[in-house]
């Protein structure tokens, strides 16, 4: 492969998912091989103290590799040879090579139309609901009668709230979120307010409320309220939820996650994750009981999905430059 190819691949990489879009890998080329590094800078202290969203994350990346590489013929191999080092905060993870292959994987389509939708969402059909039982797998349960998403809900906001007490959680979370168009990383990294679906004055109270006017609004019990994604939830066709073996790495997992999140885009959806309802130990307890889902798995995450509303403006996508990527 060209050098050019290779950088077009890497680009296409960086489309996937990432925990609170910190986009944590990097790339080096050595000759027709890539090597993945972990920038451990980008790690989330407080929100994943393990790094197993890290390691999820730069999953997703070697998927997005992976589905880039079908499109030219071609599929990711990983290599067995020793890896280099690149600095204190940079951790190589893999090298990989690539090997030639027949047929586009058809997931590939839906990386350029895969976006979070953090919006509410159009009102389910039943034919809706019955597109959503589709999404149904081995390592997906999908919850979408109405009864069983309004009666989630509840869970969701509480299991959201419980982490957003936590004031090193709020903090981190705030240092990523890009609420003002002026931030000089608005359309690079992080949460910008146009893929929180947030307008100026829904930006700027939401800093208000997870920042310096918390603690009071905790106490007079109206932050909870505030920051309530009830009537989201409840407009969705359905609760996806993402389970795998418990004995499975999370970097495997990120792969596998990255592949239903298409899933769900080529199925016709949107979705939002609701990784809270897998973070908190007893929500991803009752979440398994509600699904039907054995102690052998783990509950990876879960998603609210349906359809955009009609006429939906596409968020700005914030992706790091090459610049930024390749080490």
């Amino acid at each position: 492969m060209t050098h050019d190819e290779i950088l077009s691949l890497i680009k296409q990489a960086s489309l996937a998912p990432s925990v609170h879009n910190v986009q944590p890998a990097r790339w080096r080329i050595e000759d027709e091989s890539l090597v993945l590094f972990d920038d451990l800078s980008t790690h989330l202290d407080a929100a994943d103290p393990q790094g197993s969203d890290a390691a999820m994350s730069l999953g997703a990346s070697v998927e997005g590799l992976a589905l880039a590489a079908s499109q030219n013929g071609m599929s990711v191999v990983e290599e067995n040879s020793s890896l280099p080092q690149a600095g204190t905060t940079l951790r190589p993870i893999a090298r990989y090579g690539f090997a030639a292959a027949v047929g586009t994987d058809p997931l590939a389509d839906y990386v350029s139309k895969r976006q979070s939708w953090r919006g509410t969402f159009e009102t389910p059909s039943q034919k809706d609901r019955q597109n959503a039982r589709s999404l149904v797998t081995d390592d997906t349960s999908v919850l979408c009668d109405a009864d069983d998403v309004h009666a989630l809900a509840p869970l969701v906001d509480a299991a959201s709230f419980g982490f957003m007490r936590n004031g090193a959680f709020r903090s981190e979370l705030l240092s990523w979120m890009r609420l003002s168009h002026r931030h000089e990383r608005w359309a690079l990294d992080g949460l910008n307010a146009s893929a929180m679906h947030l307008n100026a004055a829904e930006a700027f109270a939401a800093g208000i409320i997870m920042g310096p006017a918390f603690g009071l609004l905790d106490r007079l019990s109206l932050a909870p309220k505030l920051l309530a994604e009830t009537k989201k939830t409840t407009s969705a066709a359905g609760l996806v939820v993402f389970h795998r073996p418990v004995t499975e790495t999370a970097f495997e997992s990120g792969r596998h996650f990255y592949r239903l999140w298409l899933r769900i885009e080529a199925a016709g959806f949107a979705a939002a994750v609701l990784a809270a309802l897998a973070d908190d130990g007893d929500a991803a307890k009752l979440l398994a009981e509600r699904a039907g889902i054995g102690p052998d798995r783990r509950i990876v995450s879960a998603f609210r999905i349906g359809r955009r509303p009609a006429g939906a403006q596409t968020a700005i996508r914030a992706r790091r430059p090459l610049g930024e990527i390749l080490v």
